[in-house]
């Protein structure tokens, strides 16, 4: 819709930096917001609405009824001279026949394992801590109880 009010003078600019022009003045209102509340700048955005008048959609109907082309048609660009500043995404790493290459087994195995070790990792101490140490004591204290009992019966 942008574009197409673009084409018949009503904005100006490019995708997500559109403008009003003095053809669109006469149909529309153009708001600032901010939301301002302080600290970082990525927490408080800022935008533009534009709110159109019942009467935009007349004068656009009769703006393409009476030329088609739009407003600039001569000096829109063909086909072959797209001005676009947008450029088609490609992957150059695909072999061109359509396939799209897989994740390696090893790499699935290895981000398995490290998505496993950081659930794990907040039960390892408590476990270590609470279960293993005590046994380990215990058995360590029997051993050394049986090797005294042995040494002295020697």
């Amino acid at each position: 819709m942008n574009e197409l009010l673009k084409l018949h003078g009503y904005l100006d600019g490019n995708p997500g930096a559109y403008g009003l022009t003095e053809k669109g003045q006469q149909y529309a209102e153009e708001k600032y917001h901010s939301r301002g509340t302080g600290g970082y700048a990525q927490y408080n955005p800022s935008w533009e609405t534009r709110t159109w008048s019942d009467e935009a959609a007349a004068a656009l109907k009769a703006d393409m009824e009476a030329n088609p082309g739009g407003f600039d048609a001569g000096d829109s660009p063909t086909e072959e001279e797209d001005t676009s500043p947008y450029e088609p995404s490609s992957d150059c790493s695909s072999s061109g026949d359509g396939d799209v290459s897989q994740p390696s087994w090893k790499g699935l195995a290895i981000g398995g394992a490290v998505v496993g070790a950081l659930l794990i990792a907040p039960h390892v101490k408590p476990f270590w801590n609470n279960k293993v140490k005590p046994a380990a004591k215990k058995l360590r204290a029997g051993l050394a109880k049986k090797e005294s009992v042995e040494s002295a019966d020697s």
